[in-house]
């Protein structure tokens, strides 16, 4: 009964997410058929891809790998170590320390960005998408 309290909000959020990810739904206003539909769809989404750079569904570029974070930690808590009198070993290894926690946190905004940015993109094809079918005489949900 506990393990199904804690994963209930999880799956709602993973689910109303999946949900809100959906294309939006075009309607014939002007009695398309099946067929002109389905070629305004692709005319539209081609159209769209063209004027925002992006194709939905596409895989996410990643951002570049951040490396070096635990030598650069190190050289500084050894020369940190060194002027103030301490032994620089125990400096290098707690900078290694703390330089290898910075690039994570480093790498963690690096993908929050890459997300909230692809997030805009998304949001900006299904603009173009929808101001074209608009225009073709559907309506959109």
């Amino acid at each position: 009964m506990r393990m199904s309290t804690l994963w209930a909000p999880v799956l709602l959020a993973a689910m109303t997410g999946a949900a809100l990810g959906q294309a939006p739904a075009f309607y014939p206003a002007r009695g398309q058929s099946p067929q002109q539909q389905g070629q305004d769809l692709a005319a539209c989404r081609s159209w769209a891809a063209q004027q925002t750079g992006t194709t939905p569904g596409a895989p996410a570029s990643q951002p570049p790998a951040r490396v070096g974070g635990r030598a650069r930690g190190a050289a500084a808590g050894a020369t940190a170590a060194a002027i103030t009198g301490n032994d620089a070993g125990k400096g290098a290894a707690a900078g290694a320390v703390g330089g290898a926690a910075a690039q994570r946190g480093a790498r963690r905004q690096d993908r929050r960005q890459a997300a909230a940015q692809q997030q805009q993109a998304g949001a900006a094809f299904d603009r173009a998408m929808a101001a074209c079918m608009q225009g073709r005489g559907y309506t959109g949900q």
